[in-house]
């Protein structure tokens, strides 16, 4: 247990050591929007696919992707019933805050280093069934139901949005290639798995480069009133995940810890597009980075005593 205590621990040290280096000055914004395009387009890339090197077939896994999916719609209802009567700022606040995940640059890293492969693909096929909330499927429906003001976003505009998301290119392409048998060629295996041991470190430093606690005070109360109710509803979640859904053992394991992921990060965009409170949604997102390390480095404790 003191080696996992001292692994998420550095997981940690290196979220704060990215915040710290942001505050003194060592990384610029443009240093920032690098270290991010490196982690999301080659070090997670390659993690995904190294993990999917030794992906054998399992139905199980399938259903992974509808799960995700089914997820992210339950906590976009949840977030448009609590907030109704609200103004429109607030009710595009808690319909995009409250549903989405940021798996892969965020819970990936924490399955990679304490479940390992198997454990990554289980989250991929997670994570591709939630990407499709997290790359627009919320922003549509909140457009929708909210109308006026915000961009048009068509189905077209949806599914470009999904496409050029490299991570989402490479979840489809791996599993594809793993379903039909392809395997890589030693050589390349071993290429892309020394990037993917990179993408802990990387991904857990573009989070702390992302914390961001500049915002109106006046906001607070809606966002420690959603962040409650997403995480009341995930610990629902993570109870009926690993004590009642009959899933093998490394899925109730892998899933209990995802659903604690934080929002996703292409939320503030997607507020600002909505014409809601970015700022507020940025806040949010960086507070629930910090409950969500708390949660999951006490999870893989118990997990792997």
């Amino acid at each position: 247990m003191i080696l996992v205590l001292f692994k998420a621990l550095s997981f940690l040290a290196i979220i704060f050591l990215g915040y710290f280096l942001k505050r003194k000055g060592f990384f610029s914004e443009n240093d920032k929007n690098i270290i991010t395009k490196i982690a999301l387009n080659i070090t997670l890339p390659a993690s995904i696919i190294s993990s999917f090197v030794s992906f054998e077939k399992n139905n199980s896994l399938f259903i992974l992707v509808f799960m995700g999916l089914v997820i992210g719609i339950f906590m976009f209802l949840t977030g448009a019933l609590v907030s109704l009567g609200k103004n429109r700022e607030t009710r595009i606040f808690y319909m995009l805050n409250c549903p989405g995940y940021n798996i892969g640059s965020f819970s990936m890293p924490f399955i990679q280093g304490f479940i390992g492969h198997q454990g990554v693909i289980a989250t991929c096929m997670f994570d591709t069934g939630n990407a499709l909330m997290t790359c627009g499927g919320s922003y549509a429906a909140t457009s929708a139901v909210i109308g006026g003001n915000g961009e048009k976003f068509g189905f077209r505009d949806f599914l470009i949005k999904l496409f050029s998301s490299v991570p989402f290119d490479t979840y489809l392409l791996a599993f594809i290639l793993a379903v039909i048998g392809f395997r890589l060629p030693e050589a390349l295996a071993n290429l892309i798995s020394t990037t993917a041991s990179a993408n802990g470190f990387m991904a857990m430093l573009m989070l702390g480069l992302s914390l961001d606690f500049d915002i109106d005070k006046s906001f607070y109360g809606e966002i420690f009133k959603m962040l409650v109710i997403r995480y009341l509803v995930s610990a629902v979640l993570a109870v009926l995940i690993y004590f009642v859904f009959p899933l093998p053992e490394l899925l109730k394991q892998v899933l209990t810890i995802v659903v604690f992921s934080p929002t996703s990060a292409l939320v503030p965009a997607f507020t600002r597009k909505c014409g809601g409170n970015d700022k507020a949604a940025g806040f949010a997102g960086s507070v629930s980075i910090i409950i969500s390390v708390s949660i999951m480095v006490m999870l893989v404790t118990l997990i792997n005593p």
